[in-house]
């Protein structure tokens, strides 16, 4: 016999929840479509203000950020389940002020390797759910 869940319902998070939830972690992922494929990369990242900013190699991540490509960005955890969803646009970061404001905002969370490129994604539009317990 399957074991019995409680009841959930799913919750809209508003813009600060989402953001409170966004601080509280450093990995996530991000979704890029490079020609007809959509490929989800996990990043270590930090919030620049209200940006989305991740330290990346030379490849497809970088790659969407020279070409200023749309991307999705996606956190989620815990206890009760959580959610938020980024859309935006995506670039490296160029300008040595923006550099040093993203360094010094991202941990030393990284896998080995060089990775000194800076992407930001330029947030559009965000969302997020929680699961929360019918009453």
């Amino acid at each position: 016999m399957v074991g019995h869940s409680e009841a959930r319902d799913i919750r809209r998070l508003d813009h600060e929840e989402c953001y409170q939830l966004l601080r509280r972690r450093t990995l996530g992922r991000v979704a890029v479509r490079i020609g007809g494929d959509i490929t989800i990369l996990p990043v270590y990242y930090a919030l620049m203000d209200e940006d989305v900013v991740f330290r990346t190699a030379p490849g497809i991540k970088l790659d969407a950020a020279v070409l200023k490509s749309r991307v999705a960005f996606e956190v989620d955890n815990g206890n009760p389940p959580w959610s938020v969803l980024i859309h935006g646009y995506a670039e490296e970061l160029r300008d040595q002020e923006l550099q040093a404001q993203a360094r010094a905002k991202l941990t030393s969370d990284w896998p080995a390797g060089e990775r000194e490129r800076l992407v930001r994604i330029r947030v559009d539009s965000i969302s997020g759910r929680r699961l929360v317990p019918v009453s």
